[in-house]
Order: C-alpha cells, then structure tokens, then sequence
C-alpha cells in the first residue's frame, strides 16, 4: 500500500496545450517516504491523498494550467480503506434451527462421481482387448500378417457345398409345392363338383349339312349351297418321311463339302492340341522335343554352342527320317487287311439291303457278244447282286437283278451307259455278227420285300417257253411277259432309268 500511495505522489498529469513552450520546474520532488513499518490508518490515507493532490493543483496553477474540479467524489476502493472482508469466509454462517418439524430442512443426498482410471485395463470402459497394440511397456512394431495361399479345391468345395444345399432347398420346395398340389386337387375333384358337359345338339362336323340345328331337320345334300357335288377332289401326294419310306431307319448323315470336312478337321485338330497343351502345362504329360528340321534347327539352336555342325546336320536329318517311317508305320497298321475291307463292304452293303431292296429288269435285243455276257456277270457279283441273265436266240434277252438301292443305282448306268451294246463281233474268223441294232432298255424297276434269287446266274434258252420255265423256279415268269410286251417307242410305257 505504501508503494502505491508513492506512484499516486509521483503522478504527473501532461499538459493540455503540448503547443505551448514549457517553461522549466522549478518544484523539487521530495524524496520517497520511507517504508511504513505500521499499518496506516484510514484518516492518514485521506489526509495523504488531500495532500497530494494539493500538490499537483499548485503544479499545475505554477505552468498556467487550470485544474478541472472533480466531477463526483471518489471513494477509496475497499482494499485500500483496509476494511475488505472476502465474500467467501472461512467461518460459515449459523443458520437459525426451527422447531417445527415441517419447517425443517432435510439433509441433501451427497452423490459422488467415481471417475474411472484410465491406466487400469479392468476399470476403462474404452479398453477393447481384441487390440494387440500393449498400453505399459515400449511399443512394438506393427507386423505385417503373412500371406495365407487357400488349398487346391477348398472353393470348389465351398460351391459345391452351396450349390447342393440350393438343391436340396429347391427339392423341398418342390415337395411343398406338389403336396399343397395334390391337398387341393384332392379338394377340388370332389365327386359331387365334378359337372359332366351336355353333348350339344349337332356336331360342328354334321351342321354344314343339316338344314336346322337338329338331327331331325331335312339334309342339304342338293343345291347351291351343299357342300356335296358332283366333283371328286384328288389330294396332292405327298411324299412320306424318309424314316417310313426305309422302315424306320434314321436318315443318313448331311452329306459335307470339302471345305466344310477341312473345316471341321481343323477345328477337331486344333482342339486336340489346345487339349493337350493343357495337359503339358498341368504336367500330366511331358513336353514334346522341339521338331527339328533343316529349315528352322539353326534357330532353335541358335542359344547353344555347336562344336560339330556336320554332326548336327546329321542328327536333324535322322529326326527327319525317324518321322517319316512312323508316320508311314501308323499309317499301314490303320491300313485293313483285304479280308477286313471285305467284311467292311458286306456289312455296308447288308445295312443298305435292310433299308431298301431293289429289283431292276432290262430287256436287251442280243445278249450274245461275250464281252457283254462277262460285264454283266461279273459286275452283278462284285455288287453283291443276285437274279439272272437269260439268253434267247430266236427272241430278247432279259437281265434281273436285286440287291441294295445304291447297287442297283450303279448296275443300271453300267448297263444304259458304259457298256457299248453295237459292238461287232468276229466269230472265229468266219462268221461276222451284226450288232448295229442292239439295245438295252430298263421295262422295271421298284422295291421289293425280299429276294427272290440266291445268286446271279447265266441262262441260255432255246425257246420262250425254257427262259419262262427258268424264270418260273423263281417265281418271276411274268417278267417275261412284260419284257415281250414293252415297247421303247411307247411313252406312257417308258421308264426315266435314273429318277
């Protein structure tokens, strides 16, 4: 207090008019009190305070300044009058106790609030023991987790596994559904809610003819608008299936042009190697040697050191060889034998007969050069056909033969186009046989039901009646009558050979 009652002495308040020239104080300042060593009272500080401001008016009065005159008293703060008590003392007020039981205060509930600790694992409520990261002690560094390689097939499992359960859920549900099916239409198919529907009147078939809506009612079989006429109507034929034309035997194959069958080679081949690429890759096989050959073995040996290239040169052409016989080796042990290919074309030819047995019968004008008797014997027997060959002298020759629809097909342009039927013939030298005028004509041809021969044979009858007695053991002799019968330049009676 003292030391502040010093600064308020030492206080000098600056002029108003700073343009004026100040002249120099002539007041000395006093020398600083010296240190209380009591507590000053209260009339002191007043009578110390009106003092100095005496003092600073006189001042002020000696540079020509007019003080102004306080605008309200001031009081001293209580700090400084020395009589300050703090709100907040240390003795506590004693409160006036009532007697009446109502009035009464009742004592507070004091709650206390328990912090938790932070530091202890088992009282913080934020501690998550799932971390690995330790709270006491230095910290470690974080590790990074290693890699887990999943084992082979372990997700095919967990599919399969999945797609059998989807199964198994789908069959339930189809089991649910088909019993809720079978509850209701047990329900519903009652005896008595089944309602049987009235035949109606007429049939929808019978009313275009009927005059009325009735059976009883008067035909309209007469008249502009009967349906019935004079005319006949001829349904267009239609050619049945091919499975009921060959008995139920299942078409043949689509037959392919050579571009499609390289095609399809191709793919195949190229499949095959994809295949087995695979397979090297997955080492279920092992990886071919490279193919070397005198094009491309520099290249592929371009890597290694060749100290003797005329001893590789050698061994590239030994491969080469190599190759080349067994390519030829597989391709004779997959060569049939010729009883093997034999057997092959009776089965083939067998497989045809059952889809289709045909009969073709020509009629030829002479049957007598022997070229022309060995082209139809021995071709008939090489197509594994059967029937006859029959030769008249004073009339026709007639040939028959059956066998399968592909057979016969080639049969019959041996006979209408390769074979030459006017060729002349020298019989020994001395008689010369005319054949400008022969010819061969097809007078039948069609499906059969079974052979009616064994074998193909040669005949030579003298007469009509012989060649019908040799055709009657066969029971084929009308075919003689129609041979007789058939005239080439008839066209109602004519044949198209190859339809």
């Amino acid at each position: 207090r003292a030391e502040v009652m010093a600064r308020i002495a030492n206080l000098n308040l600056p002029s108003s008019n700073s343009h004026r020239p100040q002249p120099p104080s002539t007041s000395v300042r006093p020398p600083p009190p010296p240190a209380a060593t009591a507590t000053p009272t209260p009339a002191s500080i007043q009578s110390t305070i009106a003092a100095a401001r005496a003092r600073i008016e006189a001042q002020l009065k000696s540079q020509g300044i007019q003080p102004a005159p306080p605008s309200h008293p001031t009081e001293l703060h209580p700090m400084l009058r020395g009589d300050y008590k703090p709100k907040h003392s240390t003795q506590r007020a004693t409160l006036p106790v009532s007697s009446i039981k109502a009035n009464q205060q009742k004592p507070k509930l004091k709650i206390t609030h328990e912090t938790p600790s932070l530091t202890d694992p088992t009282q913080n409520p934020y501690f998550d023991p799932s971390l690995t990261r330790r709270t006491h002690g230095p910290q470690t560094r974080r590790r990074h987790k290693q890699f887990h390689f999943a084992e082979p097939g372990q997700y095919v499992e967990q599919a399969e596994r999945k797609r059998a359960e989807a199964r198994m859920e789908q069959l339930k549900q189809e089991i649910a559904e088909r019993a809720e099916l079978a509850r209701l239409e047990d329900e519903v198919l009652d005896a008595s809610a089944i309602q049987f529907v009235e035949p109606p009147q007429v049939e929808w078939w019978d009313a275009p003819f009927l005059s009325e809506a009735s059976y009883g009612s008067d035909a309209k079989l007469e008249g502009p608008d009967s349906l019935c006429t004079i005319y006949i109507q001829h349904p267009v034929p239609i050619e049945p299936p091919l499975a009921i034309r060959s008995q139920g035997v299942a078409p043949a194959q689509l037959i392919l042009t050579h571009k499609e069958r390289k095609k399809i080679r191709r793919q195949r081949r190229l499949e095959q190697q994809r295949e087995r690429r695979e397979k090297v890759m997955l080492g279920l096989l092992p990886p071919e040697p490279p193919k070397l050959k005198m094009s491309n073995f520099m290249q592929i040996m371009a890597n290694e050191s060749v100290p003797d290239p005329t001893k590789l040169e050698a061994e590239v052409r030994r491969q080469m060889q190599a190759r080349q016989t067994k390519h030829e080796a597989d391709n004779k042990a997959r060569k049939l034998t010729k009883e093997q290919r034999h057997e092959k074309i009776e089965a083939k030819t067998k497989a045809d007969e059952e889809a289709c047995l045909m009969r073709a019968v020509f009629r030829i004008n002479k049957l007598e050069h022997p070229q022309h008797w060995h082209k139809v014997t021995v071709n008939a027997r090489q197509m594994h056909l059967t029937g006859t060959a029959i030769s008249c002298p004073t009339g026709f020759s007639l040939v028959v033969v059956e066998g399968s629809a592909k057979n016969v097909k080639a049969y019959k342009k041996l006979m209408l186009r390769r074979i030459d039927w006017t060729m002349s013939q020298n019989d020994q030298g001395s008689v010369t046989n005319d054949f400008t005028s022969n010819e061969c004509h097809l007078i039948w041809q069609g499906e059969i039901d079974k052979r009616k021969f064994r074998q193909f044979k040669q005949h030579t009858s003298a007469s009509e009646t012989q060649a019908k007695k040799w055709l009657m053991r066969a029971k084929s002799d009308e075919l003689w009558q129609l041979a007789k019968q058939y005239d080439p330049n008839d066209s109602i009676t004519a044949l198209d050979p190859f339809a």
